[in-house]
């Protein structure tokens, strides 16, 4: 018996509920369950990157937390007035952080850009 293949269309427009639609319909699952496993999916993530670890998102790249450097104060211009003044120091900040595979990269090149 061959296994029929289920043909569901992408959603246009990509949202969370779309997700959860697409999701259900193809594995033909409930939506509650296909909500429940995207959510999943999204804490071990984060639960990843806040343990410190470079945590892979498919096919897209690794998400992790870097720690941004302190700075010192110096002296700078406002760039209106031409008055001198002194920027304050900032304190080591951890910012998150993606980077993304090259094979993403490069099939980046041929995506569709959508005006506003």
């Amino acid at each position: 018996m061959a296994k029929k293949e289920n043909q569901v269309k992408f959603p246009s427009k990509v949202t969370a509920s779309s997700m959860i639609q697409y999701i259900s319909e193809k594995n033909q699952i409930p939506r509650k369950l296909a909500k429940e496993i995207i959510d999943d999916v999204f804490n071990v993530v984060q639960a990843g990157v806040m343990n410190g670890d470079r945590v892979p998102v498919g096919k897209f790249g690794k998400m992790f937390i870097r720690v941004r450097p302190a700075t010192k104060a110096r002296k700078g211009r406002n760039p209106l007035t031409g008055q001198e003044m002194i920027i304050p120091p900032k304190k080591a900040t951890k910012v998150p952080k993606f980077t993304f595979a090259k094979s993403f990269k490069e099939e980046a090149l041929k995506a569709k850009v959508v005006k506003k």
